[in-house]
């Protein structure tokens, strides 16, 4: 008895999980930058010290409020590409799947966040990051493999 897998259902689970990831990790970093201290130092002094000290190009540009702004706009673009993303595997699988440039894009990005977190950041960001690339690319290599009639 041969059992029959659907690929393209299998590729949209796989962007839908990749997509749900990265909306709840854009969440759970916006609620930590605005509503917890889990981004703050440890160092309580440090926070002071970061309040009053400024960038060189810019004496407007205080470290603490460009510490607070950037987390926030990171967490906005995790929302942003796991909202996108998540509408197109779920309501405009067809044109996410006709035209990839979009998912590519997107795998690039985590490619890039994985890296930055091994870099420079703690591996646990690096982690809740390479786990939605890797449901990304399953489904972009789903989506192409089919496309080039590898798989049926």
């Amino acid at each position: 008895m041969a059992i029959s897998i659907n690929k393209n259902r299998v590729a949209r689970i796989c962007l839908t999980l990749a997509s749900v990831i990265l909306l709840f990790f854009g969440i759970l970093h916006l609620h930590g930058t605005f509503f917890s201290t889990d981004l703050y130092p440890r160092d309580l002094g440090l926070i002071e010290k970061l309040k009053t000290s400024t960038i060189q190009m810019d004496e407007s540009g205080v470290i603490w409020k460009l510490w607070i702004g950037f987390n926030a706009m990171f967490s906005v673009g995790l929302m942003f590409i796991g909202s996108v993303t998540l509408y197109l595997a779920t309501k405009h699988f067809e044109f996410i799947r006709v035209n990839s440039a979009i998912l590519a894009l997107t795998i690039c990005s985590n490619i890039f966040f994985v890296w930055i977190g091994n870099r420079y950041m703690i591996s646990d960001f690096s982690l809740s990051m390479a786990i939605p690339l890797v449901f990304f690319a399953i489904g972009y290599s789903i989506i192409l493999l089919k496309r080039l009639d590898y798989i049926r």
